[in-house]
């Protein structure tokens, strides 16, 4: 008997897209990443932003396709594409996190749109993650007002709060001393150890694919 192959937590066959600032574009991008995989696609930061976003569906591509859990969320209705991105955590190159909202505000949001917990277990959730990236608490403080590990760790935090199947994360060391960022990626490389889970990571740093145990892939970029 034979086994039907896992579908792919996400995939790009022949992508083609323009970065937002024009001047770069990626060309022919072909990937496939499993359950329990882990991708670093390597480009200028532009170039690839733009990758990501047409893989979750924020931009169209320009040419080829890019599927996220067997589906273009780009051809989906918006109920449908609303509930396959709550299985995916995202982390834009900003972080997301909302300038008026405390950090604890901006953790707790995800459980407030898509789950109904007790007041203790959506502490024990929210607890869980922070203490996966090293916090105690998210302070009720705004974002500006604390340094940039504490927010990068929120808003991994909060990426992980409903234990999605796959994260994608865009930079998520850039700008952190190497000690935070090695501490960083090994708390992202163990929590897509405990199931089949992934990484789809984007960065323009050679040391991210190190510090999350994760294979590099060049992108293609041209001069747009």
């Amino acid at each position: 008997m034979t086994t039907a192959p896992a579908t792919p937590l996400a995939e790009a066959v022949g992508l083609a897209v323009t970065a937002r600032a024009g001047g770069l574009r990626v060309e022919g991008l072909d990937f496939r990443l499993e359950p329990r995989g882990a991708l670093v696609l390597v480009g200028p930061v532009e170039a690839a932003s733009a990758v990501l976003r047409s893989v979750v569906g924020i931009d169209r591509p320009d040419a080829g396709a890019a599927r996220l859990l067997g589906e273009d969320p780009q051809a989906l209705p918006r109920r449908p594409a609303a509930a396959l991105l709550s299985r995916v955590g995202f982390h834009p190159r900003s972080g997301a996190l909302l300038a008026n909202l405390t950090l604890r505000e901006n953790l707790l949001l995800p459980l407030h749109f898509h789950r109904r917990l007790r007041a203790a277990e959506a502490e024990r959730t929210a607890a869980a993650a922070l203490g996966r990236f090293g916090l105690g608490e998210a302070p009720e403080v705004r974002p500006e007002e604390v340094p940039l590990p504490v927010r990068r760790r929120v808003a991994l935090a909060r990426a992980t709060l409903l234990d999605p199947e796959l994260l994608v994360l865009d930079d998520p060391l850039d700008d952190l001393e190497d000690e935070v960022a090695a501490e960083i990626g090994a708390a992202l490389a163990a929590w897509a150890r405990e199931g089949p889970r992934g990484l789809l990571v984007a960065s323009h740093l050679a040391r991210t694919a190190a510090a999350l145990r994760a294979p590099a892939l060049p992108l293609p970029v041209i001069r747009a």
